[in-house]
């Protein structure tokens, strides 16, 4: 099999930030949607609040976890964390938070909005939420292909999916 690691080792620390880069504007921009909806009481509907607010926790979700899996990468440390298997399942369930946020939001605004004949409150800032937060599950849906990849090779190679990523 070939040897991926040195792709890995580049690799990784790139992709997990452009994620938690993206990752921050989610969730800043979920927040401060979040706190104009709650100090002055005009969320378009209930819907899209909620969607808003899941998409507030899975942003956090994804900025602080990718810092931690880049700096546990990095250090060489993290064992079990940062093992193949590992990162799988954060990936994966990560996928699946930020695939709910934005298809929840994408449901409740319709799709694409034009935002000069829209009904939406802050038209402009929910169409760049949904727009970040489907980018965010494009770069996960990538992520998690990789990871798949390299444990299936592991997996026929004879190796553990328990051993590092790189």
């Amino acid at each position: 099999m070939v040897d991926l690691s040195s792709h890995i080792r580049r690799g990784h620390p790139i992709t997990f930030l452009t994620f938690t880069i993206i990752s921050f504007i989610v969730a800043v921009i979920a927040s401060t949607l979040v706190t104009d909806y709650n100090s002055k009481n005009n969320a378009p509907s209930m819907g899209v609040e909620n969607a808003v607010r899941f998409l507030v926790f899975a942003g956090w979700w994804g900025f602080l976890f990718s810092i931690i899996y880049v700096g546990l990468f990095l250090t060489g440390k993290g064992g079990v964390i940062t093992s193949i298997a590992g990162h799988g399942i954060w990936i994966f369930v990560t996928w699946v938070f930020w695939m709910a946020g934005a298809a929840a939001l994408t449901d409740r605004i319709g799709g694409g909005q034009d935002c000069g004949n829209s009904f939406l409150v802050y038209c402009n800032s929910t169409s760049a939420l949904m727009a970040f937060a489907w980018i965010g599950w494009i770069i996960l849906t990538f992520m998690l292909a990789v990871v798949a990849f390299i444990g299936g090779g592991a997996f026929r190679g004879g190796k553990s999916v328990k051993e590092g990523l790189a």
